[in-house]
């Protein structure tokens, strides 16, 4: 079986597109920045990212590749330091962990809720990778707490808490609703972890 490999030129112009637009969205916001300016600012055609990217939501997922490992790396290691915890300390500091990632990534993460919102099948963030892990870690967690009469319990929970979760309803919370970081933070807690 042949695998295939990128050519080192496409593999440069990949790294050149994404380096341009985490320098631009970093200083200009990503939804002030267009797929123009990108390709212009790095120097490149149109056509050249638009071959690589059909839109900015594709770019975006991109940039969140190693972000979402980082995550996923992150919370493993919190957890192993909180190995005597309590299952509620440990749901907790996953809970804590993914509000802080959402603030910190919001700008790259609403054009990815969005190009998820508009895909045709809606379904899809429901089977990558980063929704999978967390659903699998939250559920593992979230079984101590619901206990053996609710089997349902963890599955529900998990997929609940990263719904609830979305950025978009995350910066209505900081924003219009005026709820601070660490407001959240509390109120998932109490919201989703059972004593």
């Amino acid at each position: 079986m042949r695998v295939c490999r990128e050519r080192s030129d496409a593999a440069d112009n990949r790294k050149l597109i994404l380096q341009t637009a985490k320098n631009l969205f970093k200083t200009y916001g990503v939804s002030e920045v267009s797929m123009h300016q990108i390709a212009k600012t790095a120097g490149i055609g149109q056509g050249t990212l638009y071959r690589r990217y059909a839109h900015k939501g594709e770019l975006c997922s991109d940039l969140m590749e190693d972000t979402n490992r980082a995550l996923m790396e992150e919370i493993e290691v919190t957890l192993g330091k909180l190995a005597d915890a309590s299952p509620s300390e440990r749901f907790g500091a996953v809970l804590d962990l993914l509000v802080d990632f959402i603030e910190e990534k919001s700008q790259l993460l609403i054009p990815l809720h969005n190009v998820y919102l508009s895909e045709k099948d809606s379904s899809a963030f429901f089977r990558s990778p980063i929704y999978l892990h967390l659903k699998d870690t939250i559920s593992s967690l979230a079984e101590a707490t619901c206990g053996p009469e609710e089997p349902n319990c963890p599955s529900f929970l998990s997929h609940t808490v990263l719904c609830s979760l979305s950025p978009v309803a995350y910066l209505q919370m900081r924003g219009d609703m005026g709820f601070t970081k660490e407001e959240v933070k509390q109120h998932y807690r109490k919201l989703f972890i059972r004593a």
